[in-house]
């Protein structure tokens, strides 16, 4: 029985081993080049890679418990791997690294200890650059925790912002009026390229 994966046709391939031919068949979308150095055309690519992984989770949704679900599922394990290739280039080009575990910045040479919400705020925002976030999106998508409010949320980001200036990012989190809070998509030594 053929699988497809978004058009293209692999005859007497199960759904379990598609992922390879995916990759092979979907190698680079017209115009993509995972070699760029422009952080701002980096961001576009995440904003392009998050719309189609929302879309196709809503056609599995839709898709639930037929043959076609499982073979869509298998082609959003590559788009999520995309994903997470072109967030973790930007987080490259941007100069900024976060370790996770430490709870440490780095960027420009200078190292600063942040708390485990700062980390995780910083991490979520630099993963999702030019798209603005809600205090309540915030809380629930970066820490996992809808019961914050949106004065602790603000409070949160007040605090880092101050914080991200001992290592010269004061600039980084940005305000959009009326929409919330986000990353500069041209910051950090990609911007100068």
């Amino acid at each position: 029985m053929p699988v497809r994966a978004f058009g293209c046709r692999f005859n007497d391939v199960e759904a379990r081993v598609v992922l390879p031919e995916v990759k092979r068949a979907w190698a680079d979308f017209p115009g993509e080049d995972v070699t760029t150095s422009v952080l701002p055309e980096v961001a576009g690519w995440i904003a392009i890679y998050e719309e189609l992984a929302s879309v196709l989770r809503s056609v599995i949704a839709r898709a639930d418990g037929t043959e076609e679900a499982a073979q869509l599922q298998t082609s959003l394990l590559w788009i999520d791997d995309r994903l997470a290739m072109w967030r973790d280039r930007h987080a490259e080009l941007a100069g900024v690294v976060i370790d996770r575990v430490d709870h440490t910045l780095t960027y420009g040479g200078k190292s600063l200890r942040l708390t485990r919400r700062e980390a995780d705020l910083l991490d979520f925002l630099l993963r999702h650059p030019r798209r603005p976030f809600t205090s309540k999106q915030l809380a629930t998508l970066a820490w996992h925790n809808s019961r914050l409010s949106d004065a602790q949320v603000r409070t949160y980001i007040m605090r880092l912002r101050s914080r991200l200036r001992e290592v010269g990012l004061e600039e980084v989190i940005t305000v959009v009026r009326n929409r919330g809070y986000g990353i500069a998509a041209a910051m950090g030594l990609g911007a100068e390229r």
